[in-house]
């Protein structure tokens, strides 16, 4: 069997790229929320003419037998990450991008993620002729990563713009909303879920509320329907594929040492409106069911 790490070192370029996450994700399901991203590596990777390594351990730059030294470069999927092994990726140079926008200290980084400034912006104007006393926004208790924080911020200055108040409420690790927050929501009559995760405890509350969703309570979701399960709730479109293709495109051209600034960084994301906000009437935003 040759050494490809021997390969490497003689040919500078051994025509392979890795995939590695600290999710627990291989091997990959369909109803995975990373399956899409992967599905996308793959098919830019194959019309590109790159292998796969798929690497879900904790390589490091620092540790000469780490697997990942025998990529050319590589994509990390997912939100969980060792900062520290990836600093230390970054500081030698080592040609990383990242699905989703990511920051590290004093070391630049290169992501590809979604236009979520333009589709929440579409969001916040379809159900804002609702907004009579603003909205509540359900988010996770904790503190997110950067897409979420990314999220969080277009919210509020967006509905700030609009001359929109935005309450928040914390669900706890459970996913589970405060009574006294979805008291807000049945005031308040509108809301913004921060996670499909949500919507099962939203929904049940609801119910027992005796509050019909899409009627008495207009609720939208800031992701995708990527668990296929909640198509009536008004969302965004999945372009995961796109993402996780346009990530190896970059990295492609960062091996290359080709300019990036032609290429995009951002997946345009198109707004989805369902049932759950059915009794917004705004005639600039047509419904996709």
């Amino acid at each position: 069997m040759p050494n490809l790490a021997a390969q490497k070192l003689k040919h500078g370029r051994n025509s392979m790229i890795a995939v590695f996450t600290y999710e627990n994700m291989f091997p990959v399901e369909s109803r995975n929320e990373f399956y899409r991203f992967f599905v996308g590596i793959q098919e830019a990777a194959e019309k590109i003419g790159y292998d796969l390594l798929i690497l879900n351990n904790r390589p490091t730059a620092a540790n000469r037998s780490s697997r990942i030294s025998l990529a050319d470069g590589a994509v990390m999927i997912g939100i969980n990450r060792d900062d520290n092994d990836i600093l230390q990726l970054l500081k030698r140079k080592f040609p990383l991008v990242f699905v989703g926008r990511r920051e590290a200290p004093g070391v630049q980084t290169h992501w590809v993620t979604f236009d979520y400034r333009s589709v929440i912006r579409q969001m916040i104007s379809h159900i804002s002729p609702a907004c009579h006393e603003g909205l509540v926004y359900i988010e996770d208790v904790g503190f997110g990563r950067e897409p979420r924080q990314d999220k969080r911020r277009y919210l509020y200055e967006i509905a700030a713009e609009k001359g929109l108040s935005v309450t928040s409420v914390y669900a706890d690790e459970l996913h589970t909303i405060p009574l006294e927050g979805m008291q807000l929501v049945f005031q308040k009559r509108v809301a913004v879920l921060d996670r499909l995760n949500q919507i099962v405890d939203f929904e049940c509350q609801c119910k027992r509320a005796g509050l019909i969703l899409g009627k008495d309570i207009i609720a939208c979701v800031l992701e995708d329907d990527w668990e296929g399960g909640h198509a009536d709730w008004t969302r965004w479109t999945d372009r995961r594929v796109e993402l996780g293709s346009l990530a190896v495109e970059y990295l492609s051209l960062l091996l290359k040492g080709d300019p990036l600034e032609n290429l995009p960084r951002l997946v345009a994301l198109e707004l989805v409106v369902a049932q759950s906000t059915c009794a917004v009437t705004n005639p600039a935003v047509s419904a996709n069911t």
